[in-house]
């Protein structure tokens, strides 16, 4: 499923320009909206709940250990300073991750077990598809960690892994100095598709899903949105698209009108984790994606140190490990969503009167400077409900 998508790099593109990783939000000139953990269950069907993917400071410290074992490699032939046979001349390939297709070669050469053979099969398929490289050919080890005991695999929560990496992704790309974007470009392409319907495939009416299939499976094998084959053109297109959007031009609640009544943790406020990663999630700031008025957020969470330079390789977000135990104790950090069940909402896209002048005030709402049309396109975003 996940290589049958066709990727609209200038789709992409265009909505990591409005990425803000203080907020782990995408700003739009009527408001915030982002990736949201019920999403990534609708869409890729796997599991929210279960156990944040964290891993302490001294399981990290050496992940090539059990990548070692899985290729039969000891760790001067895994970093390259002594030659692997069958790895070709591509030096050391560990340093920035595993290539797949050498890994792949590799495995078939090492008599492991049925465990060894089922790990590599899944560190091998995590890597093309929830935990993507920038390069598109790479694994990083770490991925490993979460594969060492395969009985215990069922009981992390992968939704929430796959998000933490995105976000992490979505933040280097914003990056002026970044060249491309990793992360599970699945997951966001089909996200943007079932919110925003102007950019879905031209002439194409998505089929019905059952209860138990992945959403992304309605869009494999679709054109990219849009018949202009210049990437750049289509770029422009995007931008300008993204710019005029208003609140009437979004489905807010494409897979439940309280989508929050079958993934309750999508309610959740706090950290999540994908190994060495970890990034604040904060449905606050969405309230219209579960079906509710959007009221002014609370302030974003401070990580411990943030530095986010242009080079995207010097991207550092440390987070405490005591953030963590959040995710145990759902009760006490969620959003509870009973204080904004106000039965004056009339509209999906309602918001409070102060928002807009709010959101306005603090964000980026365009991308394009247009002096004579920029003030147009805010006061027709600008829905606002006295009542």
């Amino acid at each position: 499923m996940f290589r049958k998508i066709v990727i609209d790099e200038a789709l992409i593109s265009a909505f990591v320009e409005r990425w803000q990783p203080d907020t782990n939000t995408f700003h739009l000139p009527f408001g915030e909206m982002t990736i949201l953990l019920h999403d990534v269950q609708y869409l890729l069907q796997i599991p929210v709940e279960g156990r944040l993917m964290s891993r302490t400071s001294a399981q990290l410290d050496h992940p090539e250990v059990g990548l070692c074992a899985l290729l039969g490699m000891n760790s001067e032939q895994l970093s390259g300073r002594s030659e692997a046979p069958g790895f070709g001349s591509k030096g050391k390939w560990y340093d920035k991750g595993g290539f797949l297709a050498e890994m792949a070669s590799r495995y078939l050469q090492v008599n492991g077990t049925h465990e060894t053979e089922a790990q590599s099969y899944l560190l091998l398929m995590l890597g093309s598809t929830l935990f993507v490289d920038k390069s598109r050919d790479r694994v990083r080890p770490v991925v490993n960690l979460f594969l060492d005991e395969l009985e215990e695999i069922d009981q992390y929560s992968w939704a929430s892994g796959t998000l933490a990496w995105l976000y992490r992704c979505l933040g280097q790309a914003s990056r002026a100095g970044a060249r491309g974007v990793a992360g599970c470009l699945t997951l966001l392409q089909c996200w943007i598709y079932e919110y925003f319907p102007d950019f879905r495939p031209s002439h194409f009416e998505p089929p019905v899903v059952g209860p138990d299939e992945a959403w992304a499976s309605r869009w494999i094998g679709q054109p990219a949105t849009g018949s202009v084959a210049d990437p750049s053109v289509r770029l422009a297109f995007y931008r300008r698209a993204l710019d005029s959007l208003t609140p009437s031009d979004v489905f807010w609640t494409p897979f439940h009108q309280r989508p929050h009544q079958a993934v309750r943790r999508s309610l959740y406020t706090g950290v999540i984790r994908f190994a060495d990663i970890g990034e604040f999630y904060d449905p606050a700031r969405c309230l219209r994606q579960f079906g509710y008025r959007q009221m002014i957020p609370p302030p974003p969470s401070r990580p411990q140190r943030a530095d986010r330079p242009e080079a995207p390789g010097e991207y550092v977000i440390q987070i405490p490990e005591s953030f963590d135990a959040a995710w145990d104790a759902l009760l006490s950090h969620m959003v509870h969503i009973d204080m904004y069940s106000q039965p004056w909402r009339t509209y999906p896209y309602e918001t409070t009167i102060d928002y807009l002048d709010w959101f306005v005030a603090h964000s980026h709402c365009r991308v394009l400077r247009d002096d004579g049309d920029a003030d147009r396109l805010v006061d027709s975003a600008a829905v606002r409900f006295d009542h």
